[in-house]
Formats: C-alpha cells, sequence, structure tokens
C-alpha cells in the first residue's frame, strides 16, 4: 500500500535534498587539498541519498532504474558486461573486481543524484552556488600556493590532510573540468552568480598554467573541438558531419599510434614524435601497453592490471623510469590493453549513442555545458592519471549530475 510520509520520514526527506546538493557542491572544488576530501564529501552525499531512498517509497530508486531501460542505459550495462568477462578472465581477479565494482556502483549513484537534485529547485540552486563559492575559493588559494610556495607545518603534513599547501598537478584536470560548469552554473543563476560564474574563468586558467598542467590545456582543447563538432552537426548532413569527426579522429589516432617507440628501450630507439607534444616516457608507456596489448587481444588483461604485467616494473636504460609505474596516462589505451577490443568498441559505442543524444536535443546553454565537460573529460583523459582513479571518475560523475539536474529543471 502507498502509505503516507510519517513526519520524522517529510523531515528527512526534506533535508535530504540540500545536504545531497552542498555535499555536491563541495566535493569537486575541495579536491585542491587532496583527494582524500572527496571522500568525506562523498560521506555525505551517499547518506543523504540513503535517507532518501529509504523515505520516500522506493520511487527515487525507481526513477534511478528507468534509466537502465534506455538505449544509452542499456549499452552502459553491455559495457559492464564485457569488462565483467575481463575482470574474471584476469590473473588477479580480486583486483580487477573491485575497479569494476566500484564503477559500477558510481554510475547509478550519480544517476540518483541528479533524479534528487531536479525534484528541488532551491536545492539545486544551493549546489550549484556552493560550486561557485567554492571553486573561486579554493582556485585563488592554489595560485597563492604556487606563487608563494609556502611549507606545511609538520603538525598539518602528518594529520589528515597531508600536505596541505602541495598543490598535485593532476588538479589542473579537475580545474579544466570546473571552467564550463562554472560558466553555465553562473548564468542560469544570475545575479551576482553570473559574475562570479565569470570569475572563476580566468581563475581556473591560472591553476591550469600555474600547476603546468598539459591534460588541462588538452582537455580545454577537447571542449572546444565537442563544441566545433556540434555546430558541425547542426549545421550539415548529419552523415557528412559524423563521417568527417570520425576520419579526423581516426587519422589522429593513427599517426600517433604508428611513431610510438617499441620496447625494448635502448640507447639507439629513435622518437618519431616531439617531446613538446608528447613527453618521451609517455611515449615509451603507451608503445609499451599497446604490445602488451597483443598478447590479450579480445578481452585484455582485465581491469587495472596493466602495470602488473611481466615487464612493466623494469626500468628503462639511462632513464630511472619503470615502463609502467602506475597506469598508462591514456583512457583509450588502457581500456584497450585492459579489457580488449571486445570492451573497448562497447565503451566507445556507449559513448557515440550518449553524445549522439546529446546532439540531437534543441542547443541550449546547458546542453554546451554538458557537451563541452565531456570533451575536457575524455580528451584530458588521453594524458592524465588512470581511467580507474575514483576522485576522476567522481569529478565526472558530479558534476554531469548537477547540469543534468539543471537540465532536466529546465526543460520541465
Amino acid at each position: 500500500p502507498d502509505l503516507p510520509h510519517t513526519p520524522l520520514q517529510a523531515r528527512l526527506l526534506r533535508l535530504s535534498h540540500p545536504a545531497a546538493a552542498f555535499s555536491a557542491g563541495l566535493a569537486v572544488p575541495l579536491l585542491a587539498l587532496g583527494p582524500v576530501t572527496l571522500a568525506g564529501t562523498m560521506v555525505i552525499l551517499v547518506a543523504a541519498l540513503m535517507v532518501a531512498a529509504s523515505c520516500d517509497r522506493g520511487a527515487l530508486i525507481k526513477s534511478t532504474a528507468d534509466h537502465a531501460f534506455t538505449l544509452v542505459g542499456g549499452a552502459v550495462l553491455f559495457v559492464f558486461a564485457c569488462w565483467l568477462i575481463s575482470a574474471l578472465g584476469s590473473f588477479e581477479p580480486g583486483r580487477s573486481l573491485e575497479k569494476w565494482g566500484r564503477t559500477l556502483i558510481f554510475i547509478p549513484l550519480a544517476v540518483m543524484l541528479y533524479r534528487h537534485l531536479s525534484a528541488d529547485k532551491k536545492a539545486l540552486a544551493l549546489g550549484l552556488r556552493t560550486l561557485l563559492i567554492v571553486t573561486l575559493l579554493c582556485g585563488i588559494f592554489v595560485l597563492l600556493c604556487r606563487y608563494y610556495r609556502p611549507v606545511t607545518p609538520d603538525f598539518l603534513k602528518y594529520s589528515f590532510t597531508g600536505d596541505l599547501f602541495k598543490i598535485l598537478k593532476s588538479y589542473g584536470s579537475a580545474a579544466a573540468c570546473l571552467i564550463p560548469v562554472t560558466l553555465v552554473a553562473g548564468i542560469s543563476q544570475g545575479g551576482i552568480w553570473r559574475w562570479l560564474g565569470l570569475a572563476c574563468v580566468p581563475v581556473l586558467v591560472g591553476v591550469i598554467y600555474m600547476v603546468e598542467s598539459r591534460a588541462g590545456v588538452l582537455g580545454l582543447g577537447g571542449g572546444a573541438f565537442i563544441l566545433f563538432v556540434w555546430w558541425l552537426v547542426r549545421n550539415l548532413p548529419h552523415r557528412l558531419a559524423w563521417g568527417a569527426v570520425i576520419l579526423i579522429m581516426a587519422l589522429s589516432s593513427w599517426s600517433i599510434i604508428n611513431r610510438l617507440p617499441s620496447p625494448p628501450i635502448t640507447n639507439d630507439t629513435s622518437f618519431e614524435i616531439p617531446f613538446s607534444l608528447i613527453d618521451q616516457h609517455r611515449q615509451i608507456i603507451w608503445g609499451f601497453t599497446l604490445e602488451k596489448a597483443e598478447a590479450a587481444p579480445w578481452f585484455g588483461h582485465g581491469p587495472d592490471l596493466i602495470n602488473r604485467l611481466p615487464g612493466a616494473n623494469i626500468k628503462i636504460p639511462n632513464f630511472n623510469q619503470q615502463y609502467i609505474p602506475a597506469h598508462p596516462h591514456n583512457w583509450a589505451i588502457e581500456i584497450f590493453a585492459e579489457t580488449g577490443r571486445v570492451g573497448m568498441a562497447a565503451l566507445l559505442m556507449a559513448l557515440f549513442l550518449f553524445l549522439r543524444e546529446l546532439l540531437r536535443r534543441p542547443p541550449t546553454l546547458l546542453i554546451g555545458g554538458v557537451l563541452a565537460l565531456n570533451g575536457i573529460y575524455w580528451v584530458s583523459g588521453l594524458a592524465n592519471v588512470s581511467f580507474w582513479s575514483a576522485w576522476w571518475q567522481g569529478t565526472y560523475l558530479l558534476l554531469s549530475a548537477l547540469l543534468f539536474a539543471a537540465m532536466r529543471l529546465d526543460e520541465a
């Protein structure tokens, strides 16, 4: 029976909206203080979602599950089915299944957050405004730390904050992802928030420059490219537009892969790609990873296992670095080697269907923000941290949830 809420359930349900929105707005900007901050905000966010799910008689869970029966949702489930085969057949199934399962949990949580925030306009406004304020403050903090380079006191260095003033280079990629989101959030909120959103852009660009993040710069190029694709799709015949995009991407990929050095690396190894474009170590890592991929071409070696393959920990002569110190610094090469041709093809198809659905929608500011975020995330990931990194997946999913919630309310 559809029983009414008890007063306590109704109160908890009302509180869950601002709690989830506030923690979602805090999470990504606070990565400036270290990845551990994401874990703290995620605890609050997940708790708020669980409270909401337990107090609304299953409505939130049902609305989340409905997405699995869409074309994109089915494609995503197929991706995880392919990756499960890779994980079960790997030489360390426990490690692979842990990464597979965590990623599988993250996605429905993000969808749940999007559905939850889109049900409360005031809570969503709180989340977007929190994002704007904290992004600006954290951006200024990063700029000051990089300029003055203060030393973290010992009593903080050995606490949960760690080396507080040592800003990780990887934050440049998160800053790049924040640029379209803060810009769209500011404009959509209007008033003083519009100016706050505009102020975030130069601060975040400064962060990317100060932390010397090539991946962040590459990501901004990816954001611009996908907006160009959006223009092509809207102004040219669809087949011609998609054909041009696929041709550009295929030729770009081939021109790089065909010029990567093959292991083993010796003093006589020649490098055809300029180091100013792709640094020497990345070229070595990518060449080694692609060679290892040939040993398990269909389903790969298993998620998050490429750096545990034989030879991966061998130091490169005269370089004092391993062939793969932790991960390949390229999600496409990583997924190809770890989940094989089948897993890679499934992911690319799901990503294509997702982006195609976005590109077909009527043009709005929010659609532009979502597309730019995707361009930045997926292109920045071609020279960034591991695809399986929790903070990197969380960055993309949390920011996507905020934008999709705003988009759903805008369409209502």
